[in-house]
């Protein structure tokens, strides 16, 4: 049996009236993108991301609320998708914590520096 146009043009049609039908299905992460623009607003108004991850709890439905850790990771995202900047700049240790391993520069192992610890050490009066 050989298909005829008006084969082709019923299927068009079908194809066309499915996307119609099934509403696709935002994710939380989709939800919090969306609102990206909004929620920076309220952190810059001074609102904490704890204060506003309840307001939008309450309008999600249950069992589809956002835990606040999974929050935060999403605004992370969509805020650095989004091009927008962290409301606080973080400032790091400027030098690095202290250690006793140091690196030889000549052979690259590292060497242990030794601690005299017989000060730390006070005698007893006992006999061992």
């Amino acid at each position: 049996m050989a298909l005829k146009r008006k084969h082709l043009k019923e299927a068009k049609s079908a194809l066309k009236s499915m996307s119609t039908r099934r509403e696709k299905k935002l994710t939380r992460a989709d939800f919090v993108a969306g609102l990206i623009q909004d929620i920076h607003k309220k952190m810059m108004a001074g609102f904490s991301l704890e204060e506003i991850c309840e307001e939008l709890n309450k309008t999600l439905p249950d069992g589809e609320q956002l835990n606040m850790n999974t929050f935060k990771t999403y605004v992370r995202r969509a805020r650095t998708q989004a091009g927008i900047a962290p409301t606080r700049s973080w400032t790091r240790r400027t030098r690095p914590a202290n250690t006793k391993a140091e690196t030889a520069p000549d052979k690259g192992r590292t060497k242990v520096r030794k601690e005299d610890h017989a000060s730390d050490f006070r005698d007893q009066g006992g006999e061992l």
